[in-house]
């Protein structure tokens, strides 16, 4: 059923489409600011949801009865698409407390804006690559706002439009939107989930990690929500997934990956969403140059050389565990 809901909170259900080449291609909108570290300001990533189980430590929570087969598809998944487990970049716009706000209007086709309350603190010379999803995240650390847009564009006037979304307050959020807003497909929050700059300059990742899967099966909490049709023994949107306390560090890895290795230890992978093979999020490379840092950025050097579908070979994928969700 079509509903009308302002940009406050807003969204819509849809299919997600990634381009994947032998690069794993995905689709991205970079847009000028400061990267969106989950600490701003700190040499340490701390908490950016700091209400939200997914920046609690999950190493204790109990295995799922279907953790086995659940892990099976995953695996299964990455094997058939590409032959491994690749990064999907977000990029993230953090704005100062000062930023005024633009009008974000509806897109053709799309019902769930009002117009006159669409408003976003989006920069002079924030732009996109024009792919399918056009994603981009808003992220004001003076006040703690955070708006998560699909399919955003600019026109020649200026003029900035979207199709669906949802704002919220990183403070006092689960890092769920409550249905049916949000930008990803289960409702889960991208910013809550992606891998930032600062989380990859701190040497830690200290919260769930965002994960998108091939095939999945409708959704368990702490998704609201999903996409997925009905592919029985495919996990659901929302699954959460863990590596175990025992398991040995592979040599090998790169610096990249072994933090990604200890986050899933402690804090786990969430599938917050579907494409076109299975991935892990880190913020968008490109946030680095276009906030006038140079050099080349933090996440992007720690791959050691390697492209993104490979950054993270040798992570012992089989190995993981379902684990009951924490309490949202």
């Amino acid at each position: 059923m079509r509903r009308t809901a302002t940009l406050e909170h807003a969204t819509g259900r849809r299919k997600r489409t990634f381009v994947i080449g032998m690069a794993l291609g995905v689709a991205a909108l970079v847009v000028g600011c400061v990267s969106v570290p989950h600490s701003v300001g700190s040499s340490t990533s701390a908490q950016l949801f700091p209400m939200s189980p997914f920046d609690q430590s999950v190493s204790s929570r109990p295995v799922s009865p279907v953790s086995a087969g659940l892990v099976a598809s995953l695996v299964s998944q990455y094997q058939t698409h590409y032959g491994s487990i690749g990064v999907n970049r977000m990029p993230v716009l953090a704005v100062s407390g000062t930023q005024p706000p633009v009008n974000v209007s509806v897109k053709t086709g799309c019902w769930n804006f009002v117009p006159s309350t669409g408003l976003v603190p989006i920069p002079a010379g924030a732009y996109n690559t024009n792919t399918s999803d056009d994603a981009m995240i808003v992220y004001q650390p003076a006040t703690g706002r955070d708006w998560e847009l699909w399919r955003t564009s600019v026109d020649a006037k200026g003029n900035w439009s979207a199709c669906w979304g949802g704002g919220l307050t990183t403070t006092n959020s689960n890092g769920v939107f409550p249905y049916p807003f949000g930008q990803s497909a289960s409702g889960i929050s991208h910013l809550a989930t992606t891998i930032t700059e600062a989380d990859v300059a701190s040497g830690q990742i200290n919260h769930a990690i965002a994960m998108q899967v091939v095939t999945c099966n409708g959704y368990v909490a702490p998704a609201d929500r999903s996409d997925c049709g009905l592919h029985l023994g495919s996990p659901p949107e929302g699954t959460w997934f863990r590596m175990p306390a025992t398991t040995p560090t592979p040599s090998g890895l790169t610096p990249f990956a072994q933090m990604v290795f200890r986050a899933l230890k402690s804090y786990g992978a969430v599938v917050l969403d579907r494409a076109g093979a299975v991935m892990i999020e880190a913020e968008d490379s490109r946030d680095w140059a276009f906030d006038g840092n140079s050099g080349t950025d933090p996440i992007t050097t720690s791959w050691a050389g390697q492209p993104e579908y490979a950054v993270l070979n040798g992570m012992p994928w089989s190995h993981l565990q379902v684990i009951s969700p924490p309490r949202f």
